[in-house]
């Protein structure tokens, strides 16, 4: 499937003020140097500010690199593996996917959530077996929903009821280790280059928690300060809360933001090194109050992104448009989703944008394997689906 890439463009204004090869801007009421070029780069195609304060980097991307603004280009997004949730047995049957991984020999691993377990299939979507079932014992799940793999293809797997972290060994049917986190309702996990265990809460405290691979806590960094608010159908709470932190092979570690559009760049010890974003034709906003007899305002979010090989950034951002039908017997109201858009945001690893698309895939992004390819959940029918990404001539 090939489909157009419009980059986007439009009359992004940049304030900013020239003085002696760098730029001015106030940023929450203080006056911060630029780096020279601000409004440009050497490229002579990119565009955007890029602001430093405390030794971090904040880039906001104005138009693209490498290719004029009205241009479109072809990205081809390639289904190559589809494996689908109703399955030949019960035992290898799944209706809802909150989390994909992939091990080192391409192995794939799905958190079943509705049915507490995991679920293994080979390379080639064969169904090799189920893991845990209902429970609180050691072999047991409540709410699994995301898992990691470590460089001796030990298993960690999250589970957001019980708050705990279970380590399998490679043979899957016995446990390495199993501990308890500090962390209410965690969502994320990821093992960094030095075979520690990141573990991300994003309903609650809005932090990274750092530990050795028994669960020893080591530190706690990335505090935006953030909130959250679900509404709605399972889709849309996927939505809303599959804010998404990679790491990669170099030390570092990203985490996409839902609102306001940021990407976070951090170094192997915690320590913020990057930001950006670039500017958007909608405001990012969560959902607000309103009255009554008024129609629920727009909503902007982002949050589902994916890390290539090669450190290019995916990120994807929605707005959403919701109509009030009814409301609970507590007076909660009950919203119909009635638009929705999507844009596929590409940045550089530098943090520079280089394109926009509107491809027309849907579920969200999850995993991306050491080959690059793309692992998406689509709901309905519950089904996960891994792409190969193939980018215009031109672009790395």
């Amino acid at each position: 499937m090939k489909y157009a890439i419009p980059m986007v463009s439009g009359s992004w204004t940049t304030i900013t003020k020239a003085i002696s090869s760098a730029c001015v801007v106030p940023l929450f009421g203080t006056a911060l140097m630029l780096l020279a070029g601000c409004g440009g780069s050497s490229d002579g195609q990119w565009s955007g500010r890029i602001e430093v304060a405390s030794g971090v980097q904040r880039i906001t991307s104005d138009a693209p690199i490498r290719h004029d603004a009205e241009s479109t280009l072809d990205v081809s997004l390639t289904p190559d593996l589809t494996i689908a949730g109703a399955g030949s047995t019960p035992e290898r049957s799944f209706t809802s996917i909150y989390g994909i991984t992939t091990d080192r020999d391409g192995n794939i691993f799905i958190a079943d959530t509705d049915n507490a377990r995991i679920l293994k299939f080979d390379p080639n979507g064969v169904f090799v077996r189920s893991i845990g079932s209902p429970g609180v014992g050691p072999m047991n799940f409540q709410v699994p929903v995301d898992m990691a793999v470590d460089a001796q293809n030990r298993l960690y797997v999250l589970d957001n009821q019980l708050n705990r972290v279970t380590v399998f060994n490679p043979d899957l049917q016995t446990i390495a280790d199993i501990w308890d986190t500090p962390v209410i309702r965690p969502r994320r996990i990821r093992i960094d280059d030095e075979g520690n265990v990141l573990v991300f809460a994003i309903t609650q405290h809005n932090l990274i928690y750092k530990f050795k691979p028994n669960g020893q806590v080591l530190d706690e960094f990335y505090d935006p300060k953030e909130s959250i608010r679900i509404i709605g159908n399972i889709d849309q709470l996927i939505a809303y809360s599959d804010a998404m932190m990679e790491v990669t092979d170099d030390r570092h570690l990203f985490v996409s933001a839902r609102h306001p559009y940021w990407i976070r760049k951090f170094d192997r010890v915690g320590g913020l090194a990057l930001e950006f974003t670039r500017v958007t034709p909608f405001e990012m906003k969560p959902l607000e109050t309103w009255k009554r007899n008024e129609q629920p305002p727009p909503v902007g979010i982002s949050g589902a992104m994916a890390v290539f090989p090669n450190g290019r950034i995916l990120n994807i951002i929605q707005y959403q448009e919701f109509e009030r039908v009814s409301e609970t017997s507590g007076g909660i109201p009950k919203l119909k989703l009635t638009k929705a858009e999507r844009w596929f945001d590409f940045f550089r690893p530098d943090g520079k944008w280089e394109m926009t698309s509107r491809i027309k895939v849907a579920g969200f992004p999850m995993h991306v394997d050491r080959q690059g390819r793309i692992y998406f959940y689509e709901g309905e029918p519950a089904r996960m689906i891994r792409y190969t990404v193939k980018f215009p001539e031109g672009v790395d």
